[in-house]
């Protein structure tokens, strides 16, 4: 396996292990892993960093390694995105895992195939290993290994540096592209305009400590396409108490893994499977129902409760 891979450990070292136990059967010859730093405010975190770390003295084949350790902890908007700054400023293509996420061993003949092949076609970003669609209807033949999709599943993928360079974890640009509704041309209807539009306001205010959002957004605003397998080629297994995002386990969590068959079958153009794609959004993108019942719930409460205050106030200045 020569193509590098980038491993995001944190302080979680039970599933590093298994993770770990998969890159031993591959032995990729060029391994590089950015861990961020413990949080000061959680007590078994420094411990369980230290843990985490050690296991990589379990790696008993010939690589070169290469770490990037955070004494402080910068939180997962800064690690992570760092962490691949800095794989990209030493690699031109690579394979980037994190620690909760257990891929097929096909998964990395996959990503180093497709990187390889579309190396130097700027209209593909981004390489998922994730299907979270069992069984995809698709407009395409059956037999493809892969789809194309305007989608970036980033539990367990593939990129080239020409594409990363492209990513602003800030997202400057979004008041702009907000205002003039230019984010209506990558949403279905909307209620994905919506999504979007809440998922990326609270990114550029800064009040969710994340990563991926911004990586969907560059993709977005940059017309790039996705590519998805037909079969799945990663399991999360972090969905517990010790997770940063996903605390509870839900139909995303543990899926079984499949594998793809080699060489792999190519799509006959390169689009967006628009049908896949829809049915993505339906079942993981869109907002429930039910929630929206509850937002508007809440929402109805605060407007009579502030209608109450001001009759109140009104009253008691009457008095």
């Amino acid at each position: 396996m020569n193509t590098p891979i980038l491993f995001l450990i944190f302080n979680r070292p039970n599933e590093t292990r298994e993770v770990l136990n998969v890159l031993k059967l591959i032995k990729p010859n060029f391994l590089y892993v950015a861990c961020d730093g413990p949080r000061e405010n959680i007590a078994t975190d420094a411990d369980n960093v230290n843990k985490t770390r050690e296991i990589l003295k379990d790696i008993n084949w010939d690589c070169e390694l290469k770490t990037l350790f955070r004494e402080v902890n910068l939180g997962c908007k800064k690690a992570v995105s760092e962490g691949i700054d800095w794989f990209f400023k030493n690699v031109e293509k690579g394979i980037i895992l994190e620690d909760d996420c257990i891929p097929s061993c096909s998964f990395f003949n996959y990503c180093s195939d497709l990187l390889n092949i579309y190396r130097d076609d700027t209209r593909i970003m981004h390489i998922s290993g994730l299907n979270f669609l069992s069984g995809p209807v698709r407009l395409t033949a059956s037999d493809e290994s892969y789809h194309f999709s305007k989608y970036a599943a980033v539990w367990g993928w593939a990129t080239w540096r020409r594409a990363w360079r492209l990513y602003d974890v800030d997202i400057i640009s979004w008041p702009k592209v907000r205002d003039e509704n230019l984010h209506f041309n990558f949403s279905f209807n909307n209620s994905e305009i919506e999504s979007w539009k809440d998922k990326f306001d609270k990114v550029y205010k800064k009040q969710i400590d994340t990563w991926d959002y911004q990586w969907s957004y560059c993709i977005f605003m940059n017309n790039g396409l996705c590519i998805t397998p037909n079969t799945n080629l990663i399991s999360n297994i972090g969905f517990n108490e010790n997770a940063t995002h996903t605390f509870t386990s839900d139909i995303r969590s543990h899926l079984p893994l499949g594998s793809v068959n080699f060489p792999l079958s190519h799509p006959s153009n390169i689009v967006p499977d628009y049908n896949s794609d829809w049915r993505e959004f339906v079942s993981h993108i869109r907002t429930p129902a039910y929630k929206k019942v509850i937002k508007s719930f809440l929402t109805a409460l605060g407007l009579f409760r502030l209608f109450v205050y001001f009759y109140n106030k009104i009253l008691n200045y009457k008095r």
